[in-house]
């Protein structure tokens, strides 16, 4: 037993004499590195030893003298050089400024982020950027606490977003206005207690109809235009739906229950909900009905059971890159689905009820009015909103760019682009964000639950507009209660 027992001991002296002797050795490398490059005995410009040489000098593996000069990439004094080697570039070493950013993560498909941050890091070797993915679901609450918590520096934040925090000045700082970026982009962003900015545009999209040319071409049929009413895209669906191969092919198709497409029909019939001071709400029951109607028949008459066909808009994508659909109503942003794809399509201004008008979807970044890295932050949203950064969302994704200059440009693009990319800057006077119908995105998710009902056939109608009236007076009086708490 006792033999047992000194046998481990010593197993594990042995152990820990190896680690500090392996210890000794790596710092004495990155000593002898350093000290070299601060005494200029290796010179800025010029590279250091190979790898492998460094291993065979210091006794170390090669994956260990990565390790170690990891330490120099962190002090600013080299920077890796992928297939070349390790180039000095300062004779000085700094403490790295580690920058923490909250990210939607469907930025990675609409903007490439993760390739916007490397070259973001190597334009500032100084710091390092520590990307966070934040859930959709009550994404604002998430915000607040991962400020509150000094996690986060800079966050990505969208319009819908935006409106639930109930006092930004408070919690971001103010962004300047910037002459390159579309005015209507940023106006939403501010606020008008304080007349002052918070989030600095980044990509943007309004809602538009997709299509397949050659489904239209092949049934000798017109392609959509300007000019389409629903009515035209539902004569259009019909005769674009039809089986093929033992499977259902459908003319026009979206997630109805999608916070992005059912509130544009209410747009696009003047529903408006108006409050008074009593905690009432009022508004034209019959446009409601008539607006989500309208959503009803398009898929009572392709006979489409929606409730089962999809979860989310992505599905939409998913069904018209099949080639199951001929038409969908979708973002620029979900166009990036088709960049891995042969599929060629292109676009139209969206169909209308009463008005052309569209939903306006807007996504930008906001820094943490409380966080030690202003500087850095700053830093990351210019170099956000730069033209470098703004041209190489044009060239490699579907989504517009904030910078007018950068959006409006033509050729030099990596991706396919349908032949009327540029149809967004046509329909700019249709632009309307979910605000104009007068309700919160909160209130919106609630009215939600009862379209559902109402579109499954399970709701009448007149139980629909009276449950929601009842949800948005509730809404109003509850929040009446908490400002009055307050």
């Amino acid at each position: 037993m006792k033999k047992s027992m000194f046998r481990k001991e010593y197993a594990a002296m042995s152990e820990k004499t190896n680690r500090e002797e392996f210890q000794a050795k790596l710092e004495h490398m990155i000593s002898t590195l350093r000290n070299q490059i601060m005494n200029e005995e290796i010179k800025v410009g010029e590279y250091l030893p190979s790898e492998q040489s460094l291993a065979h000098r210091f006794d170390l593996s090669k994956n260990s003298v990565r390790k170690g000069l990891e330490t120099l990439v962190s002090e600013g004094l080299i920077v890796k050089k992928s297939r070349v080697g390790n180039l000095v570039v300062s004779n000085k070493p700094y403490d790295q400024v580690i920058l923490r950013v909250g990210y939607y993560p469907s930025l990675l498909r609409e903007a490439k982020f993760s390739e916007i941050v490397k070259q973001f890091e190597q334009g500032h070797p100084n710091i390092k950027v520590q990307t966070i993915p934040l859930p959709y679901t009550q994404y604002h609450r998430t915000v607040l606490d991962f400020f509150n918590n000094d996690m986060i520096d800079v966050v990505s934040v969208n319009y819908n977003d935006f409106c639930e925090f109930p006092n930004p000045g408070e919690i971001f700082e103010p962004v300047e206005q910037d002459e390159n970026i579309y005015p209507f982009l940023q106006e939403p962003f501010r606020s008008p207690e304080e007349g002052k900015a918070f989030v600095r545009p980044f990509i943007f999209s309004p809602i538009v109809l997709c299509y397949n040319p050659k489904h239209f071409q092949d049934n000798r049929m017109p392609l959509p235009d300007s000019s389409w009413r629903w009515a035209d895209a539902l004569k259009a669906a019909k005769q674009l739906t039809e089986e093929r191969a033992g499977e259902r092919h459908f003319g026009v198709y979206f997630h109805p229950l999608s916070l992005n497409r059912w509130p544009i029909f209410l747009l696009q019939n003047h529903v408006y909900f108006k409050r008074d001071e009593n905690g009432g709400v009022s508004f034209d029951g019959e446009k409601l009905t008539e607006s989500v109607n309208i959503i009803r028949q398009l898929f009572i008459e392709q006979d489409i059971l929606q409730t089962f066909l999809s979860d989310n808009d992505r599905d939409a994508e998913k069904l018209f890159v099949q080639e199951k659909v001929s038409m969908i109503v979708s973002s620029y942003f979900s166009l990036n689905e088709f960049i891995e794809t042969d599929l060629r399509y292109d676009i139209a201004p969206l169909p209308y009820l009463s008005e052309p008008q569209t939903l306006l979807l807007i996504i930008g970044f906001a820094v943490n009015k409380h966080s030690r890295k202003f500087g850095a932050a700053k830093k990351f949203i210019d170099f956000l909103g730069s033209p470098a950064v703004q041209g190489y969302i044009w060239r490699n994704t579907l989504s517009i760019p904030a910078v007018k200059t950068e959006a409006e440009k033509s050729g030099d693009e990596a991706v396919y682009k349908p032949s009327r990319f540029h149809l967004f800057r046509e329909i700019i006077p249709t632009y309307r964000l979910y605000s104009h119908l007068g309700v919160t995105y909160e209130e919106l998710g609630e009215m939600n639950n009862e379209l559902r009902l109402y579109l499954s056939g399970m709701l009448p109608e007149e139980f629909f507009v009276q449950r929601v009236r009842s949800i948005l007076t509730r809404r109003m009086k509850s929040n009446k209660m908490r400002k009055g708490a307050n």
